[in-house]
């Protein structure tokens, strides 16, 4: 973003030409930001810079450096006189003449003359009342284009006649509101486009050698796509299998059955465990033990390696109770319950 409001790329600027000259010296130009108070300046031009003021804009230009700009007349709002100070040495003030404008985010950046021909307060107080002039008139001229209204150009009609600005030295100033002011707006700054023309060599670069001039280069024969797919077997196959010592044989050995409800549930089933807990029970105590029970009543409560599914189990457990129950009819009566073995508990 710039901060230069007035101040042109150097020769840029236009001049004075087909347009009357009312005034013409040389002095010290500068940029202030006026809305901050002791700013310094953003740019500043020697006391030999040459400025020419118009009916239309003032006009300035360094000679030694080229740095060049203008500043016309819609945008001054406010027009002062600020006499330099009676000190001496490095605390004194030199008279300045001060066009601020409005510019935009709340800016007002301010246009002073100082020094050169307008070494004393009179000399300002001259090229002031020039200023002041020309601005009115040209505002009051050229009112329907700026959108001037019709009370403001009487008021703007009245700066051309008077007063004058009438100044001393270590006064303190006189100031003239313009009507009618336009905003300044910053100048848009002046990119570069960068080369973007590609590089498209015409011909072979420095120092490379043709490929015929060289004796082992061949160029090689272009190979079908399908070739090598077709002749690698390996291409899209499965990684080799190998087999897993241990783990394969006990598996392959294994006979598969298939799922109960419990190992489809993925718990046994309580009911059907407490059936055949009382069946395995009742078994016991009546004596009809055979080869497929065991008296370790851990491995009744359901063991991952039983070969028989649990309803097979249920239906085997009852036809011993009813063969048991038989023989117990026959044989003789029934132990009671307090002369079984002490490990056995009711459930």
């Amino acid at each position: 973003m710039s901060e230069k409001f007035f101040l042109a790329v150097s020769g840029i600027a236009g001049d004075a030409a087909g347009s009357r000259v009312l005034w013409s010296g040389r002095c010290a130009v500068a940029e202030y930001a006026f809305e901050e108070p002791s700013s310094l300046p953003r740019w500043t031009l020697p006391e030999e810079t040459e400025v020419v003021v118009t009916e239309e804009r003032v006009v300035y230009r360094d000679p030694a450096t080229g740095a060049a700009g203008e500043l016309r007349w819609p945008f001054p709002q406010h027009l002062r006189v600020q006499p330099g100070n009676r000190d001496t040495g490095r605390s004194a003030t030199v008279t300045q003449i001060q066009l601020v404008c409005a510019g935009p985010r709340g800016a007002f950046p301010a246009l002073v003359f100082a020094g050169g021909d307008l070494a004393t307060v009179g000399d300002a107080d001259r090229l002031a009342n020039v200023l002041r002039q020309a601005i009115a008139r040209y505002r009051v001229d050229h009112a329907a284009g700026l959108g001037i209204p019709a009370p403001q150009t009487r008021m703007l009609s009245r700066l051309v006649i008077g007063p004058e600005f009438s100044n001393y030295q270590g006064g303190e100033g006189q100031t003239v509101s313009l009507l009618g002011a336009t905003a300044v707006v910053e100048p848009e700054p002046v990119y570069e486009e960068p080369f973007l023309q590609p590089y498209l060599p015409s011909g072979p670069a420095a120092g490379s050698v043709p490929a015929a001039r060289v004796s082992s280069y061949a160029p090689a024969a272009p190979i079908p796509y399908e070739a090598p797919v077709a002749g690698r077997t390996d291409f899209g196959a499965n990684p080799p299998q190998v087999r897993r010592p241990g783990f394969d044989e006990v598996a392959r050995s294994r006979q598969g059955r298939p799922a109960d409800e419990a190992a489809l549930r993925g718990a046994p089933d309580l009911e059907a465990r407490a059936a055949d807990l009382a069946a395995r029970v009742a078994s016991l105590v009546a004596g009809g033990v055979d080869d497929e029970t065991t008296t370790n009543l851990s491995t009744l409560l359901g063991s991952p390696d039983d070969a028989l599914d649990r309803a097979e189990q249920v239906r085997r457990t009852a036809a011993r109770l009813a063969g048991n129950a038989a023989r117990g009819r026959g044989v003789g009566p029934r132990r009671p319950a307090d002369e079984m073995d002490e490990t056995t508990r009711r459930l």
